[in-house]
C-alpha cells in the first residue's frame, strides 16, 4: 500500500501500515496541504485489511501542530474540517492506532498522538502545549483527553500551557517511554496483527463508549470556543508576536 505525497508517506511493513509525516524543514508543522495528505492516508489506512496503523514524524519531530504562518482566516472551519476530521479518524476507527512519537511534539499533534490507541514515546521527548501564546486555547481535544484521561494534574498544562515531560506523560497514564519508539510500534502491530482482529474491534469501541462517548460533542464546542478566541485582539497580538518573535503582550481583549 506504499503512497508518497509531498509531505505524507505510507508504506505496509510488517503487519501494520506505516504513516509517516515528512515536513522536515519545518519539524513537521501542519500546513493545508500535510493536512489533507494525512487525511487521505487515514482514510485509506482504515479502508484497508491491515489490522495497525502506525503514525510517526520524519526527522527531530513527530510534529509541532498547526503551521501558524498559514493559519486559514476561519479558524473553526478548519478545525472541523481538517484537524478534527483527523483525530476522529484515529479515535473512531476499526483499526487499532499507534503513535510512535520520535520526538519534537507540540500542538493539535499532542491530540494526534495522544487519541491513539497506544502511546510510545522516544525517551527525552517533551509535548508543548504553546496554545496560550496565541490567545487561543487548546484544540483538537487535547483539553478532553489531557483532563479526562490523564487527569487534574493536567490542569495546568490544559489553562496555562508549557512543556510535558515524558515521564508525567507515562506517569499519567498517556503513554510508554522506549527508545526506539517506531521499533516498539512495528513489534506491537505483528502481535496485534496475529491476534483476534473483531475482540480487538469490539475492544476499542467499549473504550469509546466510556472515554469518547461525547467526544464529537466536545469537539464542536471547542470550535465554538475558538471562533471567539480568534476574534480577540489578544489573539491578534499573539500571532503578531509569534511572526515578530517576540513575546505577546496581552490586554485580556
Amino acid at each position: 500500500m506504499g503512497v508518497n505525497s509531498l509531505f505524507v508517506t505510507t508504506e505496509e511493513k510488517e503487519g501494520a501500515i506505516l504513516i509517516r509525516m515528512n515536513r522536515q524543514e519545518k519539524l513537521n508543522a501542519l500546513n493545508l496541504q500535510m493536512r489533507t495528505e494525512l487525511i487521505d492516508a487515514l482514510e485509506r489506512s482504515n479502508r484497508s485489511e491491515v489490522p495497525a496503523v502506525i503514525l510517526t514524524g520524519e526527522g527531530r519531530a513527530f510534529c509541532v501542530g498547526a503551521d501558524v504562518r498559514e493559519m486559514a482566516q476561519d479558524i473553526a472551519e478548519d478545525l472541523r474540517k481538517t484537524f478534527h476530521k483527523i483525530v476522529k479518524l484515529i479515535r473512531y476507527s476499526d483499526k487499532i492506532y499507534i503513535a510512535a512519537v520520535n520526538g519534537i511534539t507540540a500542538g493539535a499533534c499532542i491530540s494526534f498522538a495522544l487519541v491513539s490507541d497506544y502511546v510510545l514515546i522516544k525517551r527525552g521527548t517533551k509535548f508543548s502545549t504553546a496554545f496560550q501564546k496565541l490567545g487561543l486555547a487548546p484544540d483538537s481535544g487535547a483539553a478532553y483527553i489531557l483532563y479526562k484521561l490523564g487527569g487534574p494534574k493536567f490542569t495546568k498544562y490544559v489553562l496555562e500551557g508549557g512543556e510535558i515531560s515524558d515521564e508525567e506523560l507515562e506517569r499519567g497514564g498517556l503513554g510508554k517511554v522506549v527508545d526506539d519508539p517506531v521499533s516498539e510500534a512495528l513489534a506491537l502491530a505483528k502481535r496485534i496483527s496475529s491476534g483476534p482482529a473483531r475482540a480487538f474491534i469490539a475492544a476499542k469501541r467499549m473504550i469509546n463508549q466510556t472515554a469518547f462517548r461525547d467526544f464529537e460533542e466536545f469537539l464542536e464546542y471547542e470550535a465554538l470556543l475558538q471562533d471567539y478566541l480568534s476574534r480577540t485582539e489578544d489573539f491578534k497580538e499573539g500571532l503578531r508576536a509569534f511572526l515578530e518573535k517576540r513575546e505577546p503582550v496581552f490586554k485580556g481583549r
